[in-house]
């Protein structure tokens, strides 16, 4: 059984703030998705832990913020991080991700 992402990922470098058990953390995107991102940090959460995410795309006034839940670890050589999936992104958000995506980098 092979593995497949429902959305595809766009390789976008942006600061987010997520918050875990109350703790605020501080990092940075290496890809987002409609349904997820990948997040840069050295701070290890346990599958499944829950999220409060907070980070803003040139394309929205007002940051996005979502609830999510971690879906694996990575914690190889070069980069460490977390991969989240988001709970639910409001129609206004899914269009502000959509023109970021297709904005060229």
């Amino acid at each position: 059984m092979e593995f497949r992402r429902a959305d595809r990922r766009y390789e976008r470098q942006i600061v987010i703030d997520f918050v875990h058990e109350g703790q605020t953390h501080h990092a940075r995107t290496r890809n987002l998705s409609l349904g997820g991102v990948f997040i840069e940090t050295d701070a290890r959460m346990p599958f499944g832990a829950r999220l409060q995410l907070r980070f803003r795309v040139p394309t929205q006034g007002e940051a996005i913020e979502v609830g999510a839940q971690v879906r694996w670890c990575d914690s190889g050589d070069e980069v460490s991080g977390i991969g989240v999936r988001f709970d639910g992104l409001r129609a206004r958000e899914i269009w502000a991700l959509h023109k970021f995506f297709l904005k060229p980098m």
